[in-house]
């Protein structure tokens, strides 16, 4: 089997004439002629190859809805961290001093206590913000890249 195959290498283009027989290689360019051996496969660990799509997570692992807490979900407890909190009118403040990373919610979206409604980096580590408390978001403050300080107002959840 021959074939012709053109590519650019250094910025110049070549056309190599490759004719395979068995394990060798016979490469034409021009008036040059170069054969080579293939090698065998090597019997270690395979390099995995790149996939056209994500694979579905398993279903031991539902996905949830960006929107929606995971069943069983709960806020995080101040000994796993710092917690935001509803202050009056229902005004949600950040925990910590961070930059807004991500908001999963906005105006007129139902939540459930436990529920994220945003993501903080602080400390070079990101920070998921429950909401304490079910109700309805009825304003964000704070938008994506926004530095907050720790206690500032980030949304109003009635």
């Amino acid at each position: 089997m021959s074939r012709t195959i053109r590519f650019e290498w250094e910025g110049k283009v070549y056309e190599v004439g490759v004719e395979r027989a068995g394990d060798r290689l016979t490469l034409t360019h021009g008036e040059k002629r170069y054969v080579v051996t293939l090698l065998p496969e090597p019997s270690g660990p395979k390099v995995p190859q790149p996939r056209a799509s994500t694979p579905s997570p398993p279903a031991a692992f539902p996905q949830a809805s960006p929107l929606q807490a995971p069943t069983g979900a709960s806020a995080p407890t101040s000994a796993a961290g710092p917690t935001a909190e509803l202050g009056s009118a229902g005004a949600l403040h950040a925990p910590m001093t961070g930059v807004i990373k991500e908001i999963k919610v906005g105006p007129g979206f139902n939540v459930e206590q436990g529920q994220v409604v945003l993501i903080m980096e602080a400390m070079k580590m990101d920070i998921d913000v429950p909401s304490p408390a079910s109700g309805v978001v009825a304003e964000v403050s704070v938008k994506v890249g926004d530095t907050v300080n720790a206690q500032q107002k980030l949304m109003v959840i009635h």
